[in-house]
């Protein structure tokens, strides 16, 4: 049976900014998500060997500057009520964004990120940013991508209300179900579960995939626990990213979660991450990526 774990714990929560209107974004669906689990938010700022290069000698200073920044950040969110009774703290850290960013990750035990991003760079496969995407392809915790087409929450208590988890039954694809059914528990959201099929020649469904496909989704969503969400079950062909993409603007998706693999898989498999990534840069909507511990059942 398709029946994903318990639901999710999150404790610990990062927003990694660069004080950018795009991490101030992430920022706030950051803070959503950590309220929702009463998670602790962390919000964290990397300063840069090239930054602390342009200080020269004083490289307090650039340090100093982002301390002060951050600090605006905080009280900004403050006044605006968003961190309201919500556990966090600032962390001005020197160091690359990944290279830098991993230790804090381990050190307080971070169980997911969450990232804003401009859009594509002018590298051909890069479709969320360089920063954004070293942080992608490297963390091993789940990361939430805030891409430029998503809208800021409407309110600090709301969140998300609508959610689309896409699935090939994989199983990294399948352990993300479990953030997707928690999320749709935890925001009381109406949960979307899709399949994409092959198509057959000439871009034609093929119809003997569907009834099994439906099948396996609904058995995912109800597993052996009732359902606390709404849910339908959508099952399309052709390329996964624009069909994935097509449901989340004819759903009004407020988030898209996929599973993918570790690291450095340059397998067939291991191409799901440049269609995760085109997801991530297109989507009208935050895109939460979901790998599968190593060792996991």
């Amino acid at each position: 049976m398709d029946n994903p774990s318990p639901p999710i714990t999150l404790r610990n929560i990062l927003v990694a900014t660069d004080f950018s209107s795009a991490s101030q974004t992430a920022a706030l669906y950051g803070i959503a998500i950590a309220r929702r689990y009463d998670a602790m938010l962390y919000l964290v700022h990397m300063v840069g060997a090239e930054l602390l290069a342009l200080s020269g000698t004083d490289s307090n200073r650039a340090l100093d500057d982002a301390w002060r920044e951050g600090q605006r950040l905080t009280i900004d969110l403050l006044v605006a009520g968003q961190l309201r009774g919500l556990k966090n703290t600032l962390l001005v850290e020197r160091g690359e964004i990944w290279d830098g960013l991993a230790p804090v990750v381990a050190k307080h035990a971070i169980d997911m990120i969450v990232v804003g991003t401009r859009g594509r760079t002018g590298l051909a496969k890069m479709f969320i940013g360089s920063v954004a995407e070293r942080i992608f392809r490297n963390a091993l915790c789940p990361v939430l991508t805030v891409g430029p087409h998503s809208p800021a929450p409407v309110n600090r208590e709301q969140g998300v209300k609508r959610i689309l988890y896409a699935t090939d039954f994989t199983p990294q694809s399948l352990y993300a179900a479990q953030y997707a059914i928690s999320m749709a528990q935890q925001f009381q959201a109406h949960l979307t579960v899709m399949h994409v099929v092959p198509e057959l020649e000439g871009g034609v469904l093929d119809e003997q995939c569907v009834p099994a496909a439906e099948g396996r989704l609904r058995q995912l969503i109800s597993g052996d626990r009732p359902v606390e969400f709404e849910a339908q079950c959508v099952v399309a062909s052709g390329p996964p990213p624009t069909r994935i993409l097509e449901v989340a603007a004819k759903d009004k998706s407020e988030l898209i979660v996929l599973g993918v693999t570790q690291p450095g898989d340059m397998t067939l498999a291991g191409r799901r991450w440049t269609n995760a990534s085109e997801i991530a840069g297109k989507a009208p909507c935050p895109v939460l990526t979901v790998r599968k511990p190593e060792g996991t059942p």
